[in-house]
């Protein structure tokens, strides 16, 4: 018996191996680092000049969140069906140091079937909605505030509630799912993606509980996620034009005897393009999702982005600005969010960028100001 199991070891392992021969293997990545100045005016409600509190104007270097060495590895099936499998290695992790792409999808591990019915994703990647709308928070060069490097040199608000959100839930995040994105036929595509437990990602273990996940109220631990995405894009004499209309759908758990919304989100983003003129306007709407079910003065959380960038040879400018709110019980006037940016890059040839950026930060818990920053942010990365 255990030379059978030998025997059929070896076998299997031979077939992997072959298998694995005449798959084509590549490696690329990803390197970024950033500069920053920040003058915050307000923290936590609280004037930094006033002597009452800490004034944490973290200026210096940064280096970034997103370097990463991607190896991929592609293949075509006897049928014809191309296979390709993808494994990135990030250079934050959860044992020790920074930890800042755990459960955020560019740490990709998964693998794809490609051919004439479109293209099947399974493993630890994109979401529909992530792959498909256009978002204006990455348009503008340094591509934040989506980056999040931002809150790296100033101390962002404390609101239990949040301030609302711009992107749909689910956006960027490494849960396991499974992702179907149609071919495109006369402008339209089609996506949609499944995701049966939200806490099954990069910074949890494998064997986490999907029944004892947190309250939902910032959108990150639905037991479920269900995003349906339809796009059409088209050219007409040079002037291109898309838009996207985006459903995400998720369930709750109860938590301690308290019931909460199911997630009903829905996401519209529009893109117009002319030469080297791009505009994308986007609205993200979460109404009252993840809110406690007995309460009737919260939720209506919402947000909109409008971003637009002009590309002239190696030089690149654009300004985008988002605004969002979330309304939050017993209060009277809603938490609101109010981020600008400015930005202006050089593509230095290679793959190497350098891009800097003028940023403002407002954030409001009701009527008080509990953030209000300014700051210089400048980016290096190159792409090999």
């Amino acid at each position: 018996m255990k030379k059978f199991l030998t025997t059929a070891f070896l076998a299997v392992f031979g077939a992997f191996v072959l298998g694995s021969a005449k798959a084509e293997i590549s490696l690329s990545g990803y390197q970024e680092f950033y500069m920053g100045s920040a003058d915050q005016s307000t923290q936590n409600a609280i004037s930094t000049n006033s002597g009452a509190s800490t004034n944490s104007n973290f200026n210096g270097f940064s280096n970034g969140r997103f370097t990463r060495l991607i190896a991929v590895a592609t293949t075509t099936l006897d049928s014809g069906i191309e296979v390709t499998g993808t494994y990135t290695l990030s250079k934050d992790g959860d044992d020790g140091g920074d930890a800042d792409t755990s459960a955020v999808a560019v740490d990709q591990n998964d693998i794809v079937f490609s051919g004439g019915f479109g293209t099947i994703a399974f493993g630890q990647n994109f979401s529909a909605g992530s792959r498909m709308h256009f978002r204006g928070t990455t348009l503008v060069p340094t591509a934040e505030i989506d980056n999040d490097q931002t809150f790296r040199f100033i101390t962002g608000g404390d609101a239990a509630r949040g301030y609302g959100r711009y992107d749909e839930a689910g956006y960027a995040l490494d849960g396991m799912k499974l992702v179907y994105l149609s071919n495109v036929y006369e402008g339209f595509s089609f996506g949609v993606s499944y995701e049966p437990c939200m806490v099954h990602n990069s910074s949890n273990a494998s064997a986490t509980d999907c029944n004892s996940t947190t309250a939902p109220s910032e959108h990150g631990t639905y037991t479920d996620l269900t995003d349906i995405v339809l796009r059409y894009q088209a050219d007409f004499d040079g002037i291109g034009f898309g838009v996207t209309y985006g459903y995400t759908t998720g369930n709750t758990n109860i938590i301690a005897n308290v019931e909460y919304n199911d997630l009903e989100n829905t996401t519209l983003s529009a893109q117009l393009t002319y030469g080297g003129l791009t505009l994308i306007a986007r609205n993200n709407n979460l109404e009252d999702s993840g809110q406690i079910k007995t309460n009737t003065d919260d939720g209506g959380e919402e947000g909109d982005t409008y971003a637009i960038r002009y590309d002239m040879g190696n030089m690149s400018l654009g300004y985008t600005i988002t605004e969002t709110e979330k309304g939050v019980t017993g209060q009277s006037t809603p938490n609101s969010g109010k981020y600008t940016v400015l930005g202006a890059g050089y593509n230095l040839g290679g793959g190497v960028n350098i891009e800097t950026a003028y940023i403002t930060i407002e954030q409001k818990e009701g009527g008080t100001v509990d953030t209000d920053a300014d700051m210089i942010l400048t980016k290096l990365s190159f792409g090999f």
